[in-house]
């Protein structure tokens, strides 16, 4: 399979199973808690608080399509059990086994961050990005514009987090949505 074959591959099957991932994980979800609602509305809009959606999952599990990718001889892409978060549009999962890296305050910034992206991209959009940014940046996760935007704000917060910004207005600057 070629590049464009494969990230045309992962586009297809990433949008379905970002769906899907968020239909199953939202009705076993809860809201964010009144301590991290204190120190996120200060960089959230209200909105973004209250549609954000939280579950503990022991680890997060590959998309099953990755199946097809093995059988056909290609390496998983991005091996998503190896992540402390993970977001599917507005339900963040945070996987017990990292639990203990960093604080869940930095982690819920930098998934909330993506919860932002989904609601001004939309899933195919969203997902377009990611897959386009990782083929586009040399396969590397931590060079997607997605990624790196939603680094540098959990580095901007976690130096500072009494120097409030509201992450839509940086989000809507970059992707030159208004």
């Amino acid at each position: 399979m070629d590049v464009n074959a494969l990230v045309a591959f992962l586009i297809q099957n990433g949008r379905k199973w970002i769906i899907d991932q968020r239909e199953f994980h939202y009705p076993h979800s809860i809201p964010l808690g009144g301590r991290e609602i204190e120190i996120l509305k200060m960089f959230y809009r209200e909105a973004t608080i209250e549609r954000t959606r939280i579950r503990h999952v022991p680890k997060i599990e590959n998309p099953s399509f990755y199946t097809d990718l093995a059988r056909s001889g290609i390496s998983i892409p991005l091996d998503f059990s190896q992540m402390a978060g993970i977001t599917f549009v507005d339900t963040i999962l945070l996987s017990d086994l990292y639990a203990h890296v960093q604080p869940r305050i930095s982690l819920l910034f930098h998934e909330m961050v993506h919860v932002v992206q989904y609601g001004w991209l939309g899933v195919s959009e969203f997902t377009s990005q990611y897959v386009q940014g990782w083929a586009q940046n040399g396969f590397v996760y931590a060079e997607i514009p997605l990624e790196r935007e939603a680094y540098e704000l959990q580095k901007r917060f976690d130096s500072a987090p009494q120097n409030t910004f509201s992450v839509e207005e940086i989000v809507i600057k970059k992707w030159g949505i208004i």
